[in-house]
């Protein structure tokens, strides 16, 4: 998702709602003050017709995001944009015939349902393709293009599907490169991951039908592992994907595979979420963070927080939370390491991530605040400043992930959670979860995200902090 895309359809929606608006007040003068095609029986003030627009105008926009007007692709044909806007616009209609059309003290002319319905179609298009028109110099500028890879076939190297991307920018797309299919594995994934590093990958296109199975299941694993689109010309090979959204570049149809549903408007609905409780619990919570730190303080000496580095997506952030630990045993020192060390070897499940029972490093207000995850609030700030989400993935220490970041790449699309399916299952049926459960669970999150999964989670996590053990079905 480019920025760019994301403010065309931001500015789309209040383009859309003010030409609805637009319509609806034209079409109400048209009739009323211009119009004399038959006669008025029932006179209508202009302030009740427009208090009815008002509530009217949100349905139809409504029926426009569900008719996928609002789905951040900036590569759409305007023709079929129209399409959609007519057939969302009927349907409003529909709804608006049902409701008012036998009520002709709130409608005395039934004309100006079909003047609002008619004048509704042409100006939003108009606005559309006002939007589109800026939206492609845009592009052709070079603004919001996705870097795009391609795999080509040597033999057919200017294929009809690369001519055409090449040869229109307009369609969204900046070739930043090629991958021969005929080359080995090994010299493809190289060749690869040397374009991410200098260039940037957003999306792949596997134009090649004839490339082996063997290459094609790398390169997906690739763009998974590093949150890349995966485009491919139908019949490549069989698959079976929940994830999946076809396109066409120049009316080829082209299969995208998406390693999460979080895409879209979805990360955007996410992010809000996320700054919207977030703050509203550091406000809520402010009381609890002065008791807690002031308990540390006086239970043992050292600083009030703890902080060390931890993994996000590919890279890292300084993460900090409520020392529950001894000072001179924690994590960074020359005691804390030794004693680390040694406890490890007492690992709790297998997998490289540790786990100790009854860790003799935590002081008896950190066993307090561990048990009631006060410990965690300073994740709030995290959660604020775009670190971490509200739900996801568990966060992971860096020297931790080291062991196992090349297998498991795919954990990192996501940013980390304060809570998730990991933490909730853990803290209900089974507080020695292993490693491969673990990581069942985090992908079937990655793969099934929803709003929905979200706020099942959040709403999970609520009754166990108040001392509830429910059960967890995914």
């Amino acid at each position: 998702m480019k920025k760019s895309e994301l403010l065309f359809n931001l500015i789309s929606i209040f383009v859309d709602e003010a030409m609805v608006i637009v319509a609806g007040i034209a079409a109400f003068y048209l009739r009323f003050r211009i119009s004399n095609l038959r006669p008025v029986l029932y006179q209508l003030r202009f302030e009740e017709y427009f208090k009815i627009l008002i509530l009217v105008s949100p349905i139809i926009l409504l029926l426009l995001a569900l008719a996928g007007l609002y789905n951040l692709k900036g590569t759409r044909r305007l023709s079929s944009e129209i399409v959609r806007i007519a057939l969302s616009i009927s349907s409003g209609l529909l709804i608006v015939v049902i409701l008012f059309f036998f009520n002709e003290t709130v409608f005395p002319s039934r004309l100006i349902i079909l003047f609002s319905w008619m004048l509704t179609i042409v100006l939003i298009s108009l606005g559309r393709m006002i939007l589109r028109f800026v939206q492609v110099q845009m592009l052709k500028k070079g603004v919001g293009l996705h870097k795009l890879v391609v795999v080509i076939d040597e033999q057919n190297q200017e294929s009809e599907i690369i001519q055409e991307i090449r040869s229109r920018p307009e369609l969204g797309f900046q070739t930043v490169g090629t991958i021969k299919s005929s080359a080995p594995i090994e010299i493809m994934m190289a060749d690869l991951e040397a374009m991410r590093m200098n260039s940037g990958i957003d999306e792949l296109l596997q134009a090649d039908p004839n490339l082996n199975q063997s290459a094609s299941t790398s390169i997906l694993r690739f763009c998974r592992d590093y949150g890349i689109l995966y485009n491919f010309v139908p019949n490549t090979f069989e698959t079976a994907r929940t994830n999946v959204a076809v396109e066409t570049i120049s009316g080829i149809p082209v299969i995208t595979l998406k390693g999460t549903p979080l895409e879209g408007w979805g990360k955007v609905v996410k992010r809000l979420m996320d700054i919207i409780i977030s703050l509203l619990g550091l406000i809520l919570a402010s009381p609890l963070f002065v008791l807690v730190a002031i308990a540390i303080k006086l239970n043992s000496k050292g600083p009030v927080f703890f902080h060390q580095p931890r993994a996000a997506g590919l890279g890292e952030f300084e993460f900090y939370k409520f020392r529950s630990m001894h000072h001179q045993m924690s994590e960074g020192t020359a005691e804390g390491d030794r004693l680390r060390q040694e406890l490890e070897k007492q690992n709790a499940r297998q997998g490289p991530f540790v786990k100790i029972k009854n860790d003799p490093r935590v002081t008896s207000v950190g066993r307090f605040i561990r048990r009631t995850k006060l410990d965690e609030l300073p994740q709030l700030w995290h959660i604020l400043t775009g670190k971490m989400s509200l739900v996801g993935p568990r966060v992971h220490m860096v020297k931790e992930v080291d062991h196992f970041r090349n297998d498991y790449k795919r954990l990192f699309v996501l940013k980390p959670g304060a809570t998730g399916l990991t933490q909730i299952v853990q803290a209900t049926d089974n507080p020695e979860i292993s490693w491969a459960e673990e990581i069942r669970l985090d992908e079937f999150y990655i793969e099934n995200w929803s709003i929905w999964l979200d706020i099942y989670i959040i709403f999970k996590t609520v009754l166990i902090l108040l001392g509830h053990r429910p059960k967890v079905d995914y």
